[in-house]
């Protein structure tokens, strides 16, 4: 027999059981810190562009924004054969990223870097280029317009 006074189905179940709504909320919270943490590994906390031509570092501390570019170079188009060779004799920047350092001190130059990639601006008539490791591939790709931006913003020299 049936109470009907009684809520029925899952959620009443989860409501009435103590062991199963413990479970229940430790599965969300682990959904959540799962989540999070593919979140955080999206892009670098910080990016230290550094080189020739620059007074001092330029520090890159906006995730977000570390985030739009990272995704602006993982859809750039990959430069060409004769890009790629004549980028031996070009200016360029070191793009020094710092994976997992959130909460600690933002650093200061490129010592210390998980990784590394290169930006070299737009010089005479070749486009700017971008040498980095996006969605597991590390090839020169064409820098897009929204890395440019991101990068003018910060007064990196995006032509030389």
């Amino acid at each position: 027999m049936v109470n009907r006074n009684r809520p029925q189905g899952p959620s009443a179940t989860i409501r009435r059981n103590p062991r199963v709504r413990a479970l229940v909320l430790l599965l969300l919270a682990t959904l959540v810190l799962v989540l999070a943490s593919s979140a955080q590994a999206a892009a670098p906390n910080y990016i230290v562009v550094s080189g020739p031509g620059l007074a001092r570092p330029i520090i890159l501390s906006n995730w977000k924004e570390n985030l739009v570019l990272l995704l602006a170079v993982a859809h750039a188009r990959k430069a060409s054969g004769i890009t790629i060779r004549r980028l031996v004799h070009r200016p360029r920047f070191d793009l020094a990223e710092f994976w997992g350092w959130s909460g600690r001190t933002p650093p200061t130059s490129a010592k210390g870097a998980n990784q590394h990639g290169q930006f070299y601006p737009a010089h005479g008539t070749e486009p700017a280029v971008v040498v980095m490791t996006a969605d597991g591939v590390t090839i020169p790709r064409l820098a897009p317009t929204s890395l440019m931006r991101i990068l003018a913003r910060h007064s990196v020299p995006i032509r030389r």
